[in-house]
């Protein structure tokens, strides 16, 4: 009796585990698509669009949304779902859930945050469009393509930088504007708060050290230098190192000198009177010095400049640098008679950076190049191209360099070099423009322009068109929004292009709400 038992009991479970795997093979599948919503922030209403599939030979059902679990807060018959949810705020996990006519079904889940519902207007029309930057509100556009003070994008500089990039960016400064040797800018480069102004757009951008165009103790921009070396001190982690210029043997030689001994004196000068302070970059625990055009204009015996001063860590200057007598790196500069917006330049810097991996190497973003209104002009022009050139000298170092092999330092040339066109105090103008238009709820706006120089767009609102509620940001690409989920009153919408790093950002003009 007892095999018996047992004989039956194998043969009911064999049974059993066939037929459930038979249900299993014949249990039909299905998916769920969720078109919308494709964000996670939003305001109090959320607009849900979603379609469903399913292997059941007898259809779907029905469709519906859960806001937590055993919370179904809609359903409607059928493969299509569309509707718009009102939620107070608080972070949810929903789901929308599909039921076939076999008794199975499937989900897809869709996190989104509601924000504390706001009617109170976050910015200002006359905010986003005046001047955030620290060239002179006064300082008008320029023939040679300097733009004029305007408001430009503090996304960061890294962001044009290989993912992960860890590079330091270094802004190249000219200390003379205020002198009547140069052009007026509208302001005076050694006036303390003009440099904290400086200071203060270049981290906001990103930046993170100064080069000093330095012309010698004696020379009437000292006080320029002075300054900054006072700023950094107020800002831990923000970096001075000098550049000694040419100009600097002839205007600043110690009494007697020849410009070997001049050049060994400002050296000197240099580490004992600036590289002192916590604020100057170093290399390995030795001053950075960088220098301009030294070698062009004297001849110089660099082993006996480094035994006179041998704590120094020397950068020179193009592909040539990597291999000099005195190197410990190179910076790239650019090109102003290339017919390829220096990008032959940067090829063959880089190219050289290459094989001198032992050395510190230092890439370049520009925005172009125009000396026609400086009053050493040569007519030399290098395009901006509306913001072209800027964007490939990122293109070019992100073909060399990457988080696994990581560029050390990039310099930006120039900070300020008004009369040679190449200064990106002001910003860089991509010459783009926003055009929006309202169809029943749907904004839209086209862009006329290149719009890989937009990082992102901004949408506002606007009951008066002078204070802006920000409703939302979306990426460049996207060039419209849906406004029925917002409880806006009659006004105006306004969409902002924020340009990539320091590129003009572009306000469109504003459009009336049709209700």
């Amino acid at each position: 009796m007892k095999r018996i038992f047992t004989l039956a009991w194998l043969v009911c479970l064999v049974v059993g585990l066939s037929v459930a795997r038979v249900e299993a093979a014949d249990r039909p599948t299905g998916t769920v698509t969720v078109s919308s919503p494709t964000g996670q922030l939003f305001p109090s209403s959320i607009h849900y669009v979603a379609a469903a599939t399913t292997t059941c030979a007898r259809g779907i059902s029905a469709m519906g949304i859960y806001t937590a679990p055993y919370q179904l807060a809609y359903v409607v018959k059928g493969a299509k779902l569309d509707t718009t949810l009102r939620l107070p705020p608080g972070k949810y996990d929903t789901v929308v859930q599909e039921w076939d006519n076999c008794n199975s079904g499937a989900k897809t889940h869709v996190p989104v945050t509601v924000q504390t519902a706001t009617t109170t207007a976050t910015t200002t029309l006359a905010l986003q469009t005046a001047n955030n930057t620290s060239a002179a509100s006064s300082f008008q556009t320029q023939t040679n393509g300097n733009l004029g003070a305007s408001n430009v994008s503090k996304v960061d500089i890294h962001s044009l930088l290989y993912p992960a990039a860890t590079t330091e960016i270094y802004a190249e400064l000219q200390p003379w504007f205020g002198d009547k040797r140069h052009m007026s800018v509208g302001y005076i480069s050694w006036d303390p708060t003009q440099v904290d102004n400086q200071l203060n757009d270049m981290v906001s951008r990103g930046v993170t050290g100064v080069v000093i165009d330095w012309y010698g103790p004696a020379d009437k921009t000292e006080p320029t230098t002075l300054a900054w070396l006072v700023a950094a001190a107020n800002h831990p982690g923000f970096k001075i190192l000098i550049m000694i210029d040419k100009g600097a043997v002839t205007l600043s030689p110690c009494s007697g000198c020849n410009p070997q001994q001049t050049v060994i004196y400002l050296t000197k000068y240099v580490l004992q009177n600036y590289a002192t302070s916590p604020a100057y970059a170093t290399l390995n625990g030795a001053p950075l010095i960088t220098q301009f055009d030294l070698d062009r204009h004297f001849t110089l015996d660099w082993n006996a400049i480094r035994a006179a001063a041998p704590n120094a860590a020397w950068i020179f200057q193009s592909a040539a640098g990597f291999t000099h007598t005195a190197t410990s790196g190179s910076y790239s500069w650019m090109n102003a008679t290339s017919t390829q917006y220096g990008m032959d330049y940067l090829t063959n810097f880089y190219n050289a950076a290459m094989k001198a991996p032992q050395e510190t190497a230092w890439g370049a973003g520009y925005k172009g190049f125009n000396d026609t209104l400086a009053s050493w002009s040569l007519n030399r022009i290098v395009g901006q191209q509306c913001g072209q050139t800027w964007l490939q000298t990122f293109a070019k170092l992100n073909s060399y360099y990457d988080s696994g092999q990581p560029l050390p330092i990039l310099q930006l040339v120039t900070w300020n070099d008004y009369e040679e066109g190449t200064e990106l105090e002001s910003g860089i103008d991509n010459c783009l423009t926003v055009s929006g238009s309202i169809s029943g709820s749907l904004l839209q706006w086209a862009v006329k322009g290149n719009e890989n120089t937009v990082d992102h767009y901004v949408v506002y609102f606007s009951a008066d068109n002078q204070n802006l509620l920000e409703l939302n940001t979306l990426p460049a690409g996207m060039h419209s929004m849906d406004l029925s989920p917002y409880s806006l009153g009659s006004g105006s919408m306004y969409v902002q292009a924020v340009g990539k790093p320091s590129i003009k950002n572009q306000m469109s003009a504003p459009v009336k709400t049709p209700w």
